[in-house]
């Protein structure tokens, strides 16, 4: 009975923490697109690349998630795994473009990104 209640109390922790990192993964997230946009609105260049390093930053911890703890349809998985598979690359474009001074073209690949974040919600979500 001692094996199984701590049994039991281990999954509750390793649950609550695979939640808190995809809950706090997200809020980086949000906070890198927010540092991104700000940055487009007001001209700087150093908000654009801080977003940016923000979401890469965020990117690789969610990509270290064992997201099937919370997705349990195994096509969700591997669309998730492609989605942030394309914002990594997506970040890197919208990089190279804000250090060329290409801003035309950055703030086309800052709406990919948004629209990997979209995708990324839509299967996830259902909406």
């Amino acid at each position: 009975m001692k094996k199984l209640m701590l049994a039991l109390a281990l999954t509750s922790v390793a649950t609550f923490a695979a939640d808190t990192t995809i809950t706090a993964t997200m809020q980086l997230m949000e906070k890198g697109m927010e540092q991104v946009q700000k940055g487009f609105m007001y001209n700087s260049k150093q908000d654009i690349m801080q977003g940016i390093e923000t979401l890469q930053n965020s990117d690789a911890i969610f990509k270290k998630v064992d997201v099937t703890t919370f997705i349990p349809n195994n096509k969700k998985v591997r669309v998730t795994q492609n989605i942030t598979d394309n914002l990594g690359e997506d970040l890197v474009i919208l990089k190279k473009a804000i250090e060329n001074n290409e801003f035309t073209t950055a703030t086309e690949k800052y709406g990919k990104v948004l629209n990997d974040c979209v995708a990324c919600h839509t299967t996830i979500r259902g909406w």
